[in-house]
């Protein structure tokens, strides 16, 4: 509905993280008022069910919604800049160390989006090593495209700007394409088309590589316009490769195997059910607890169910091959760096 949402989340505010992150989704509802709801993809209005709905678009439609939404809670000066960074961090670590960030593009990510958004699957998928959410890799394409068209410009223009021009193009001062929505939908080509027009610069080779390729973000350039930068550190625990169902309260089911893990070497395998650790029984609650009192480089003896049998493995522990991502401010920011993040962070 153009006017109106209802939104349903479990838990009472009262309970610890339940508030923020009901501040989140109504934020991020609140930004579809716009974008997605008027502002859209040409194939999400007027809708042709003759055909697939898919698009190319929906890391503008969702992950752009979803930096908008921290965002606007960081200007309307809920969180400080503190947690919005740390935030924006924790986003960049689910996606710099997902084994999909390296094969799956934004793009491609949109237009599998009915194979990946909650989709359920008889068979059995390698999905979750193969692919990545368009929300989090468009969050961070519009975070580091923001920061660039600030940065490149002299802060005199940023990726407001884009959505206002988008806004006012397509949606307020286009024919109208049906009888039931105002405006005409936009192709994903038109919305690099207006990046480069309002910015004043050819963002091509931003597009070729990030949105349409897998190539890694230029954080180090965008932070560093606003006087931040990535500290990247890798982390010093030991990897399983092991992601249990979190909807199995009782038994430990695998629900992934991350691909080159020791999970993986130990012949581990979605679906199976682990019973016990190191000769103790196991369920989902403990598992993991039970796991983490080896060290790297320990021999781990795991019992399992695959279909009807209880089967026998030896998890080796190796080096956690994943990083810890922060943004941190530069010990050397100037006062313009600084002066530029201030307009970022407040919206001017």
């Amino acid at each position: 509905h153009l006017t109106s949402t209802q939104i349903i989340q479990p838990g009472a505010l009262a309970e610890p993280g339940v508030y923020e992150s009901t501040l989140g989704t109504v934020a991020h509802e609140f930004f579809h008022v716009w974008n997605v709801k008027r502002l859209r993809p040409i194939e999400l209005g007027p809708w042709d069910f003759t055909r697939p709905a898919n698009t190319r678009s929906l890391w503008i439609a969702e992950g752009l919604t979803n930096y908008y939404g921290h965002l606007m809670i960081k200007r309307a000066e809920i969180w400080d800049e503190s947690r919005f960074l740390s935030r924006e961090s924790e986003t960049i670590n689910n996606i710099e160390n997902a084994p999909g960030s390296r094969l799956t593009s934004a793009e491609e990510s949109s237009l599998i989006a009915p194979f990946i958004d909650r989709a359920q699957h008889i068979q059995r998928t390698n999905l979750a090593n193969t692919s990545i959410s368009y929300y989090p890799k468009g969050e961070l394409l519009g975070l580091v495209l923001d920061l660039l068209i600030r940065g490149r410009t002299d802060g005199k223009k940023s990726l407001d700007d884009v959505m206002r021009r988008m806004y006012d193009e397509f949606y307020l001062n286009s024919p109208n394409a049906t009888y039931y929505l105002r405006g005409r939908g936009y192709r994903s080509a038109e919305f690099q088309r207006v990046v480069s027009e309002v910015s004043g610069i050819r963002f091509d080779d931003f597009f070729t590589r990030h949105v349409r390729g897998v190539d890694v973000l230029p954080y180090d350039e965008a932070l560093s316009y606003v006087g931040l930068h990535l500290v990247q550190q890798r982390e010093s625990e030991h990897y399983s490769g092991i992601t249990v169902n979190v909807g199995t309260p009782g038994s430990a089911i695998i629900g992934n195997v991350i691909n080159g893990s020791a999970a993986e070497d130990a012949g581990l395998q979605p679906g199976d059910e682990i019973l016990t650790i190191d000769g103790k029984k196991v369920m989902n609650k403990d598992w993991l607890s039970t796991l983490n009192r080896f060290k790297q480089g320990d021999r781990a003896p795991i019992s399992f169910k695959r279909d009807r049998r209880t089967l026998r493995t030896t998890l080796v522990l190796g080096a956690m091959d994943r990083f810890e991502y922060r943004i941190e401010e530069m010990k050397d920011a100037t006062v313009g760096q600084k002066a530029l993040r201030a307009a970022w962070l407040k919206g001017e």
